[in-house]
């Protein structure tokens, strides 16, 4: 059978290929003579390639990002499922701020996440109904049945982590009803919104400028679901209230105090990743680049923004 590397290089006769990822999808950097060349395996396949490319083109009439230079499908006949991408040179946003003597200012920083956000807000809607985008996502009928739904389910991988505790009891009543309490009492139009800020998808290039490297898995949802899920990657970090101040400015000044929620809402995701890849290790569980522990950061956001359930 032939390989993804196989292909490559009778694509690319005398080309050197070499491997810049395996974790999940595999990434090749191909360097052409016209230049160097990203290809991308997309073995997960959570959002449609078609949509990739037009969502892509949407977000770049924004902010920088890795442009697109050609998909592959298998539905069309292709080989492989696969991007081909321009190559850019630099550093991950998550690992540029772990150095705070030489990486982005803390301006440069909050003003390129609100630009992010304000672009997302461009990108085409790919359902009707709530739901993420992707390929095989269910269609909810309403926003906090989708919020309380992912929710759920993510939380339902983690819980057995801290059964019999406060915290527990705290997220089970947030998810009863607690959430949907808090959102009648800060409304706000819902738009297009990314729901999967990973830091890592942003490259800092030598010239400083910030390009975006994937188009992140989105939702129809409120401003504040934008902001919770970039302020919870901040957190513990000089940025956090920054972004947080100008945000409750320029993002989504009418419903600011649902962040934390979306705070957490995020942060039962990457816990849910966790508990399903490495529950033996949670003592060693961070959020990607955080200076704290996944689990200390989950129970101070816990206690400090979800109320005490009443006791019977």
């Amino acid at each position: 059978m032939t390989t993804f590397r196989d292909f490559l290089v009778d694509e690319f006769p005398d080309a050197p290929v070499s491997e810049l990822s395996g974790s999940n999808n595999l990434v090749y950097l191909v360097r052409t003579d016209q230049g160097p060349v990203v290809a991308k395996h997309v073995v997960d396949g959570d959002i449609p390639l078609g949509y990739l490319a037009e969502a892509t083109a949407a977000l770049g009439a924004h902010l920088p990002v890795q442009r697109i230079h050609r998909v592959c499908r298998t539905e069309d006949g292709d080989p492989f499922d696969a991007v081909f991408a321009e190559y850019v040179e630099g550093e991950n946003l998550a690992a540029a701020m772990e150095r705070e003597e030489d990486g982005p200012s803390t301006d440069a920083l909050v003003d390129h996440l609100c630009r992010f956000v304000l672009a997302c807000r461009h990108l085409p809607p790919m359902r009707d109904g709530y739901g993420l985008y992707k390929r095989e996502a269910p269609a909810l009928a309403t926003w906090p049945e989708f919020v309380v739904h992912y929710g759920r389910r993510y939380w339902n991988r983690v819980r057995p982590f801290y059964e019999g505790t406060e915290t527990a009891a705290a997220v089970d009543a947030w998810l009863d009803g607690g959430f949907a309490e808090a959102a009648k009492a800060h409304t706000a139009p819902h738009t297009v919104v990314s729901i999967d800020a990973n830091l890592k998808n942003t490259v800092v290039a030598p010239d400083g400028r910030m390009v975006v490297l994937n188009v992140p898995i989105a939702a129809l949802s409120a401003p504040a679901h934008a902001v919770g899920a970039i302020s919870l990657h901040l957190r513990h970090r000089p940025p956090y209230k920054p972004f947080l101040d100008a945000a409750a400015e320029r993002l989504c000044p009418d419903d600011a105090p649902l962040v934390p929620h979306f705070e957490l809402w995020g942060m039962l995701g990457i816990l849910s990743f966790y508990a399903v890849r490495q529950p033996e290790r949670q003592h060693e569980w961070r959020n990607w680049g955080s200076p704290v522990l996944l689990d200390d950061d989950f129970r101070d956001l816990v206690r400090t923004h979800l109320p005490a359930p009443e006791r019977p």
